[in-house]
């Protein structure tokens, strides 16, 4: 997963006014998992960024972007 993703999923987190445990939570993933994920240490899977998308309430392609 690129640096730029991982900065994504973070700023639209935060734009929501989500914290990790809020968004985890709603996406149906670990707290740890999307801390990896934010800090570009781990890759999610297809699947999980999907769960992701529509836990930020954006299309998995607009994620993409």
């Amino acid at each position: 997963m690129s640096a730029k993703l991982a900065q994504k999923i973070k700023r639209l987190r935060k734009e929501q006014n989500l914290t990790q445990i809020k968004l985890a939570k709603k996406a149906g993933i670990a707290q740890s998992f999307l801390s990896n994920i934010e800090n570009d240490l781990q890759s999610p899977s297809l699947k999980n960024l999907e769960k992701i998308s529509k836990a930020l309430d954006i299309s998995l392609p607009d994620l993409l972007k």
